[in-house]
């Protein structure tokens, strides 16, 4: 047994993972547990360092293994937390919290992280009880003011949510997300916006940033909506220069892996294996983010046997898992290599474990986060009784739609107009070979016709999914919490005739409409 007392030790596989020295790091936390079988904090840290030496099942058990010492500092907590999150373990996430004393806690920056952290599992209304508290215990904190605003817009509130960015703004005039939130609330007009307060923040913002990113977005929002669309256009293209800068494109690595799906997916290997019956049907609602996804969510979840699981990450997951790789985004090159030889029963038994929280005793959930079009091929074959709905909405109103969207850290490709266009032709010759190797298993579901005819589209929908028909099914009264870019739109009725947002950029455009041209 090593003599060294566990500071020593600790101390020791600090240095080593300041040094990017991960496996000697590991080897000594794991020596700090042999001694400290209690060190959660050891756990989590050894949890970092297996998953930075490529082994994902090993690092999930270390944040496993942490969960079940229920840690009870504030870092070891928000630490545990931020762990299982990252992993996508909900369900382990919320017994966290509920073992967090979370109710007890003082700080009101620690109960937002922690908000923050439930509300992107879908867990709003426990997030929004934290957010209570946090206002209790500081009733100025910026950073509650905002989330909790968000939170307020995910639950329609929109005049509350106003409100609550407002006091954000008030506190701290240079936090830019909640400018950038704000600007999204509702159209704006020449008697009330906030063009001027924000370019007065311009000269502080460092360019290139974040903070700049989010600005530039918030101003080409605002000026959009007030039809300047020069100053509009010109706030777009810096937002874009951001985040193509903080958040780069791998265009190369993106290639390997659509030809890599293809290759690999062919009939014989989408061809389903076999499980147990289900506790309830999965529906799938894929395509190109910003097509339609969430109103045909929000539209299916108004059906009495439906529960709507919002956008997760649930399926790549249990890929990960399967693979023993963290990739990067939904799918990567490197995923795919790995899927060849991956038990895709395990995939398929660990989704319906890992997600049947969600469907709340419901018959069916939907999982809608449009990038699983890249994972049909492993969807069809772990999950045969899955359907799979495919969102298809006009091409250039969908990647303009994409180009003014600023995302966290994905859709990488949405910020430069040639890499949108690849990215989409790419997405347009995948989704063709899916009908190839699978076909049935598909419905395509059309933006314009949905919008035009609520009714007649559900009725089909329903039809394939293998639900009764409900007229509740055809409108968004009494819509949930929407945690996705489309949330100010679910509410106020489905949106008829709506104008073609790029046609006044259309000089500026001239990459993004020649290149869309073959596929309109």
């Amino acid at each position: 047994m090593n003599a060294e007392t566990v500071p020593a030790l600790w101390n020791k596989a600090e240095t080593y993972a300041r040094q990017g020295q991960w496996a000697a790091a590991l080897a000594q936390y794991d020596n700090v547990l042999a001694k400290d079988p209690a060190h959660a904090m050891a756990m989590l840290r050894a949890s970092r360092m297996a998953l930075s030496l490529g082994r994902y099942r090993d690092g999930l058990d270390y944040a496993l293994r942490a969960l079940a010492r229920r840690p009870g500092g504030e870092e070891a907590v928000l630490t545990l937390a931020r762990a299982l999150r990252m992993y996508n373990e909900p369900g382990a996430l919320l017994e966290c919290v509920e073992h967090s004393r979370w109710r007890e806690r003082r700080s009101a920056t620690w109960l937002t992280d922690l908000a923050m952290m439930v509300s992107t599992i879908g867990a709003n209304e426990l997030a929004m009880q934290m957010l209570d508290q946090a206002i209790i215990r500081e009733p100025g904190n910026p950073q509650a003011r905002y989330f909790r605003g968000v939170v307020q817009m995910f639950f329609g509130n929109m005049d509350e949510a106003e409100q609550e960015l407002e006091r954000c703004i008030a506190k701290a005039p240079g936090f830019t997300q909640a400018h950038w939130v704000l600007s999204r609330l509702r159209k704006q007009t020449e008697d009330a916006n906030h063009v001027e307060r924000m370019r007065a923040l311009i000269p502080r913002i460092p360019r290139g940033s974040d903070n700049d990113a989010y600005l530039a977005f918030a101003l080409h929002n605002e000026l959009h909506d007030l039809g300047r669309h020069a100053d509009s256009w010109q706030a777009l293209q810096q937002g874009c220069r951001c985040k193509r800068q903080l958040t780069p494109h791998d265009r190369a690595d993106a290639r390997r892996m659509f030809d890599g799906l293809m290759a690999l997916c062919d009939e014989e290997f989408v061809r389903p294996v076999e499980q147990p019956e289900p506790t309830f049907v999965p529906v799938f609602i894929v395509g190109m983010h910003r097509s339609g996804s969430t109103l045909l969510e929000q539209l299916l979840g108004g059906h009495s046997m439906v529960a709507d699981g919002g956008e997760t990450y649930s399926f790549t997951t249990q890929m990960r898992y399967a693979t023993d790789y963290r990739n990067k985004g939904v799918v990567d090159a490197e995923l795919v290599r790995r899927a060849a030889t991956a038990d895709f029963g395990l995939v398929g038994r660990r989704f319906y474990e890992m997600t049947a929280w969600r469907a709340k005793g419901q018959a069916y959930l939907t999982e809608k986060l449009p990038s699983n079009f890249l994972n049909l091929g492993f969807i069809a074959k772990a999950l045969p009784q899955a359907r799979i709905l495919h969102m298809v909405r006009d091409p250039l109103d969908t990647c303009f739609s994409n180009l003014r969207t600023m995302f966290s850290d994905v859709n990488t490709f949405s910020y430069d107009q040639e890499e949108l266009v690849e990215w989409y032709g790419q997405y347009r010759q995948l989704m063709a070979h899916w009908h190839t190797v699978m076909p049935g298993r598909i419905m395509d579901v059309h933006y314009d016709a949905l919008v035009a005819d609520p009714e007649g589209v559900m009725r089909q929908v329903m039809e394939f999914c293998g639900l009764p028909w409900e007229l509740s099914a055809t409108t968004l009264d009494g819509a949930g919490a929407v945690a996705t870019a489309s949330s100010p739109q679910m509410r106020g009725g489905i949106i008829k005739n709506r104008k073609a947002a790029w046609a006044p950029y259309e000089a500026q455009l001239r990459p993004l409409i020649e290149g869309l041209a073959p596929f309109r």
